[in-house]
């Protein structure tokens, strides 16, 4: 992630917690509002999903706050495989290979060196392509959940706060009908803050590093069938340039503004 990328997420994430911290502070803390709100959302969340599914829906919006990664270096780590495929051969692609920090580097090239048929080794690269993404997907879907169910037990609760109000009118004081009013007000509040305020902007940072995964997922595996080909890193780089509309002479700082509007 670039430097203001990081910054408006931190930016971000400072000002929420101190809206947070502000609203504690002066008195908008409510233990049973926040245990309907948030306690509600995630049961049945969980009982939605499988422990599995949730576990890899937070490992997913962590790896979308940490994206660090763009075109740029896509390229060059194709680049410098063909380089070393033309001049070392096989072994030497191996084990340059091994040197690749993405998993799907690692593997489209060691497929590429077990299979003899392009139209097999492409089919391959983009079954795992489209898992990948439905992965992403998958945790989009989870918070898109969250998102519509802190509202709702925002409501719930509302109603609950009602009912209670409603039971104590024949003795119409403050102290009787107050603590189901204020569970009535605050339980939308909390519900409309954490949908909001949360997952709404997670779920969004979610969807743009899909976005990012599947242009790189294409330039990835339209490099690694040029290096089963042996084709020249010059040809790798204006192939792929294509992908995001920059050509060779315009240079990294193109590839760079291109990224940051994706974000």
């Amino acid at each position: 992630m670039d430097g203001r990328r990081k910054r408006a997420v931190i930016l971000g994430l400072a000002g929420a917690a101190a809206v947070t911290a502000v609203a504690l502070a002066t008195g908008f803390m409510d233990p049973l509002s926040l245990m309907i709100t948030i306690g509600g959302a995630l049961g049945v969340t969980r009982a939605t999903y499988s422990r599995a599914r949730l576990a890899s829906a937070w490992r997913h919006v962590v790896a979308a706050l940490e994206d660090d990664t763009g075109p740029e270096e896509a390229i060059t780590a194709l680049k410098r495989l063909a380089r070393a495929h033309r001049t070392g051969g096989a072994p030497a692609l191996e084990r340059a290979a091994e040197e690749e920090a993405d998993p799907f580097v690692r593997r489209g090239i060691a497929l590429a060196l077990e299979c003899q048929d392009e139209e097999e080794l492409a089919d391959v690269l983009f079954a795992d392509a489209r898992r990948n993404a439905a992965e992403i997907e998958a945790a989009r879907q989870v918070l898109a959940t969250l998102g519509k169910l802190f509202p709702a037990f925002g409501l719930i609760g509302t109603l609950i706060g009602l009912v209670l109000l409603l039971r104590h009118l024949v003795d119409p004081s403050l102290t009787t009908i107050g603590p189901g009013l204020g569970i009535a007000v605050l339980t939308t509040l909390y519900g409309a803050f954490f949908a909001n305020v949360v997952i709404l902007p997670l779920s969004a940072k979610l969807h743009a590093h899909l976005a990012r995964r599947n242009l790189r997922s294409q330039m990835l595996i339209d490099g690694i069938l040029l290096v089963h080909r042996r084709e020249y890193p010059t040809r790798i780089e204006r192939v792929l340039r294509a992908h995001v509309g920059v050509s060779a002479p315009e240079g990294p700082r193109r590839v760079a503004e291109l990224g940051q509007r994706a974000a």
